[in-house]
């Protein structure tokens, strides 16, 4: 059994963020989320408030979804209230659940991917990004969500040198 958080403490000797290269860091970051809890796509939004969008950052499948994409802040969206405002992640734990919250689905879905776990990124009790995590159909379970969010303290310290995540 991966121990996330001998991951994480392992992330943070190996690339600190605050120091580290953005592309040594998210891509040790990448390596970490992999072994746990894994996925097929991973990807890293910054809120970009002057634009009120979410600017993809990362992409562990930039053939398909390439950084710099751009999805808007919509405020009656699930995503926005739960990960956004409330600073919780949010698992849509099926095909279905996707479906519904994704309009770009037909693409996920072509990269096997039937669930997805949105980690806030927060800083200062503010969300400024999230963590996107997308899997095979029932994945990812709520007793992952703690150790995401360690791994999403790390990704703050990242965000908070990129040009969209400090604003508000």
């Amino acid at each position: 059994m991966v121990d996330p958080k001998r991951l994480v403490a392992d992330l943070h000797v190996a690339a600190p963020p605050k120091t580290s290269g953005w592309q040594t860091a998210t891509s040790a970051l990448d390596l970490a989320l992999r072994r746990y809890p894994g996925h097929r796509l991973f990807t890293i939004l910054a809120i970009d408030w002057a634009r009120n969008e979410n600017q993809r950052i990362y992409s562990s499948a930039p053939e398909s979804y390439p950084c710099g994409g751009a999805k808007p802040l919509v405020p009656t969206s699930e995503f926005y209230q739960e990960v956004i405002l409330g600073g919780r992640a949010r698992i849509c734990p099926d095909r279905e659940a996707c479906r519904r919250a994704f309009p770009d689905y037909p693409l996920i879905a072509s990269l096997g991917c039937e669930c997805a776990v949105n980690v806030p990124v927060r800083r200062g009790g503010a969300t400024i990004g999230s963590l996107n995590l997308l899997h095979i159909g029932g994945w990812y379970d709520p007793e992952m969500l703690p150790p995401l969010m360690l791994f999403a303290d790390y990704a703050s310290a990242l965000l908070v040198r990129h040009p969209f995540g400090v604003q508000a």
